[in-house]
């Protein structure tokens, strides 16, 4: 229930509703699967795929997501050296993830060019990156905005049918959680995931409708920006 991992997930659960995708029966890759927080909110007859570069990740999230009942899974470790050869990038899903991934790679437009070739013609692909980072990340390439989202999804010939800004919750604390120097010793990182839990569990409890509506009261109050910026596209149609 830590918010750094529900927050991404009630995000993508906004932008899939919003963009009117049932995940239902849905091929699902999720292209750096983190902790497999997301696919344990996907229905039981969805058919879930995953790279994560960790192998010993790769193995917890694949056992944690048997002892729940998924019938269908597929996770793989990745080499970020030859990534493009990867044997789940050769294949077609109905949903592409990308989560909070691009921010870090030299060259994003090259992989959503790569992710988009994995989509089903009628296939969409998600992605979340942060955005307003009031402490520049050390792990971060690059910095986002509205406008360098539409570059890319431009240069990759992509489509955007929905996008959203959300999450204003950790605006002001947000370089707690950017700073891993330990400038700060101890006492910052346990105060930062104190209060990662301290939002997690009311917002896992309520559900992903009733916090985005929350969030924007709390927004407004205490002016605080959002956090994240999430959409959803598909490929240009060509002739």
């Amino acid at each position: 229930m830590a918010y750094m991992r529900m927050s991404k997930v009630l995000l993508i659960q906004q932008i899939l509703h919003k963009a009117g995708i049932d995940l239902a029966g849905k091929s699902i890759f999720d292209y750096g699967f983190g902790a497999g927080t997301f696919f344990r909110y996907c229905p039981l007859n969805t058919r879930l795929f995953g790279v994560e570069m960790d192998p010993v990740t790769v193995e917890e999230v694949g056992r944690m997501l048997a002892r729940r009942g998924h019938p269908e899974v597929t996770l793989a470790p990745i080499d970020p050296e030859h990534w493009t050869t990867h044997p789940l990038l050769q294949q077609s899903y109905d949903v592409v993830l990308c989560s909070h991934v691009l921010e870090h790679l030299p060259d994003p437009i090259d992989v959503l060019r790569r992710l988009k070739a994995c989509l089903k013609p009628d296939g969409a692909l998600v992605v979340l990156l942060p955005l307003n980072e009031r402490q520049s990340n050390p792990h971060h390439v690059h910095t986002v905005d509205h406008g360098k989202i539409v570059d890319w999804l431009q240069a990759s010939a992509l489509r955007m049918i929905c996008y959203q800004e959300a999450d204003p919750w950790t605006y002001w604390i947000q370089p707690f959680f950017a700073d891993d120097s330990g400038s700060g010793g101890g006492f910052v990182r346990i105060l930062a995931q104190a209060f990662s839990l301290g939002l997690g569990i009311p917002s896992t409890l309520v559900g992903y409708r009733m916090w985005e509506q929350l969030s924007k009261p709390f927004g407004w109050l205490t002016r605080s920006k959002p956090t994240q910026a999430a959409f959803v596209c598909n490929r240009i149609a060509t002739h």
